[in-house]
């Protein structure tokens, strides 16, 4: 069990983006604490739930259908199939990929929040490297924008990666890869839910995850 390191965080209109193993999220303004960490508990039960049934590097998309199967046994709802991109000779940047397999489905504005919270774990030597590390462990690395909608609904977005790198660059930026032979998997959902199933399952969860911590870093400019 690791500790957790906490600083300020920092991103535009005043959200904010965290670390958490090979997992990064970034906050809209108007989360709480209490619904950011409802989130953090979510994505980690699901990610060891899943680990449990099935293989993440042989079986990406069972692990990724069982990982949103208990997302939705915490109370967030499922909303439409996952988005897929498969790629088995892949160079580039993993990241406009994904911006663009979901052009019809994230705002520019989620879009940007979410670059911008890589862009701040580019400068933060001790998240990257524990970013990096779960990444290189796993090979993969997930990621997801949080924000409450217009019908008070909190809506993630989750982007699971699967990065097959037979030569895992030395550089943090491990997310661009300039040379070919890489194979890329990325499955993206979104999920939604009410403050009562938020209320309603917060406890059970916090309790199932207490022994479970990760390292945290939340991101601040010039940290």
């Amino acid at each position: 069990m690791s500790d957790v390191l906490n600083s300020i965080s920092a991103l535009p209109n005043q959200g904010s983006a965290t670390v958490m193993g090979n997992n990064l999220l970034s906050f809209f303004s108007g989360l709480t604490p209490e619904d950011k960490r409802f989130v953090k508990d979510s994505m980690r039960w699901a990610e060891y739930r899943a680990d449990l049934r099935h293989n993440r590097n042989s079986e990406p998309a069972a692990w990724f259908e069982y990982y949103s199967g208990v997302l939705w046994s915490v109370g967030w709802s499922l909303e439409q199939a996952p988005v897929i991109h498969v790629d088995k000779n892949f160079t580039g940047n993993a990241l406009d990929v994904w911006a663009r397999s979901l052009s019809q489905q994230l705002s520019r504005e989620k879009v940007g929040l979410m670059k911008e919270a890589f862009h701040m774990l580019e400068t933060h030597s001790d998240a990257i490297d524990v970013f990096r590390g779960g990444a290189r462990e796993w090979s993969d690395f997930r990621f997801s924008p949080a924000q409450y909608n217009f019908n008070r609904e909190l809506e993630i977005v989750i982007s699971n990666v699967r990065l097959l790198d037979a030569k895992w660059p030395s550089t943090y930026l491990f997310w661009t890869i300039q040379h070919t032979g890489s194979e890329l998997d990325i499955r993206s959902r979104r999920f939604l839910i009410r403050s009562a199933a938020i209320n309603e399952n917060r406890l059970q969860l916090a309790a199932a995850v207490l022994d479970m911590r990760t390292r945290e870093i939340e991101l601040a400019r010039g940290a």
